[in-house]
């Protein structure tokens, strides 16, 4: 049985009420019509008797054609027994039909004078053959559209499988990664002031909660996100002092935009740790959020290290990002690195635009 089955049999009865319903007014009409070109007039209402009488039939027959069609189809490297169960069930269709006709002549008057069992049979194998064979026909490419719907269906299933699979693993590489990093700003904290560090491990055990969460879903609002980004930012704002000045500019209206969890973080922790802690001067982090045309804009930018040279973080974070954004958004959204000169750095990262109704924010939470 081919999943999903029960669900398509009530569809699956009133198309095939609607087409025999209409074959049959086509019928009466065509009745009615001949009749009148050949001087026999046919009234209206005899026609639709014997059409309906008769056309109708087919409404259970071509059920039982699709069911026999459905449980064994004739298809390529099985055909010898679905060929012989369909000829006999066609066999039996053409019986069935002589019977009725035989023995429902009396009232609605097929014949005139009823001939013997033998010529109505040898009538319903003209009339019903071939329209048995038909109906097997478009039951069988009812069923191989259903199939191949399906396949489609689960192929995009497996898809989507994978698609979250890699996500999932993405996730799970950046956790640990930032983590880490956050970790041994705590340890060097602990040496040098205690109430400091405890404060980072408060900060610490927020980052932990957000980053150990069991949640299927691969987006959240932006308000989220920076909230995450803000307890990672009160560690290295410890650790680095006044090294490490950090500006936001969040339109309101995009707080409650969806973005992928953890998509802003290996941003800037990469602008940290390649850049800021390797200044001896203060360093300037920018946070920016906004509407540009249909595209959500994110901007993280930063100031240079000394003698920069290649290492401004290609690492896994940066890759990381690349790759989420390929398999949630493909090419809906990218990743691109700001040419802003030889003393700052920045990556803009562009994502499709979800209208949300946004709750207004005051803008010194960001300041």
């Amino acid at each position: 049985m081919l999943p999903a089955k029960k669900n398509r049999i009530l569809p699956l009865l009133w198309a095939v009420l609607v087409w025999w319903t209409a074959y049959a007014l086509f019928f009466a009409s065509q009745v009615v019509a001949m009749g009148e070109t050949d001087g026999r007039p046919v009234a209206w209402g005899e026609a639709l008797k014997y059409s309906f009488a008769g056309w109708m039939t087919w409404v259970p027959l071509s059920l039982g054609f699709y069911w026999l069609a459905l449980r064994h189809p004739i298809e390529r490297g099985h055909l010898a027994r679905p060929i012989a169960l369909h000829l006999l069930a066609v066999a039996g269709v053409i019986v069935a039909k002589a019977v009725y006709v035989w023995y429902s002549n009396p009232w609605l008057g097929w014949y005139d004078a009823l001939p013997g069992f033998g010529e109505v049979l040898l009538t319903s194998v003209r009339n019903n053959f071939m329209t048995a064979w038909t109906v097997i026909g478009v039951a069988h490419g009812y069923v191989y559209y259903q199939r191949a719907r399906e396949r489609e269906l689960r192929i995009a299933e497996m898809e989507r499988s994978l698609v979250s699979t890699r996500l999932e693993a993405l996730r799970a590489q950046l956790n640990p990664h930032f983590l880490f990093n956050a970790l041994n700003s705590v340890a060097e904290m602990v040496h040098i002031d205690g109430e400091l560090a405890d404060r980072m491990l408060v900060a610490l055990s927020a980052l932990l909660r957000d980053a150990l969460k069991q949640e299927p879903q691969q987006e959240r609002s932006l308000r989220e996100e920076i909230a995450a980004i803000e307890h990672y930012l009160t560690i290295e704002k410890i650790r680095l002092g006044e090294r490490l000045q950090v500006r936001w500019n969040v339109e309101p209206v995009c707080l409650d935009a969806p973005v992928p969890v953890l998509i802003l973080q290996p941003l800037v922790e990469n602008a940290i740790v390649h850049a800021i802690a390797r200044r001896k001067a203060n360093g300037v982090l920018a946070i920016a959020a906004g509407e540009a045309g249909d595209a959500l804009s994110l901007r993280v930018e930063n100031s240079a290290a000394p003698d920069d040279g290649d290492r401004r973080g290609n690492g896994i974070g940066l890759r990381s990002v690349a790759d989420r954004l390929q398999l949630l958004y493909g090419e809906r959204a990218h990743m691109r690195r700001l040419d802003l000169g030889p003393d700052s750095y920045g990556v803009e990262l562009r994502l499709p635009l979800s209208r949300h109704s946004a709750a207004a924010a005051p803008a010194e939470a960001f300041a």
